[in-house]
């Protein structure tokens, strides 16, 4: 029997999320002018809650409960891993990208909107 998932909130952010994002990489592909804030920053906000999401999926597979929840610190680690990566190693071995603080920012943000989607019932 099929047990229902719980956090139908959280669920429903991360589906708005995660088509947001497509329509972001769309526009990319397209080559579509928009304003910069959606190509520079939005996919910067919406990824933690998009991993995020997938990681508490894999936490209930393994660990078969779905009272468990990704806690605060988990989610720091989260931050501080896409930081360092994204905003510290990556600029230095690639052209193409680039430091900017504002991202981390933006990871912080992504984080928060999890972290409250996930405790809303």
């Amino acid at each position: 029997m099929i047990k229902k998932v719980p956090l139908v909130t959280l669920h429903i952010v991360a589906l708005i999320c995660m088509l947001m994002y497509s329509a972001v990489q769309f526009m990319k592909l397209i080559q579509y002018e928009s304003y910069p804030f959606i190509f520079s920053y939005l996919n910067d906000i919406l990824v933690i809650p998009i991993i995020a999401t997938i990681c508490l999926h894999v936490l209930w597979m393994v660990k078969k409960n779905y009272q468990l929840r990704i806690g605060v610190l988990s989610l720091i680690s989260l931050v501080v891993l896409y930081s360092y990566y994204f905003e510290y190693y990556l600029p230095l071995n690639s052209e193409r990208y680039t430091r900017d603080v504002w991202d981390i920012g933006c990871y912080v943000a992504g984080a928060v909107i999890f972290y409250i989607a996930q405790k809303l019932p």
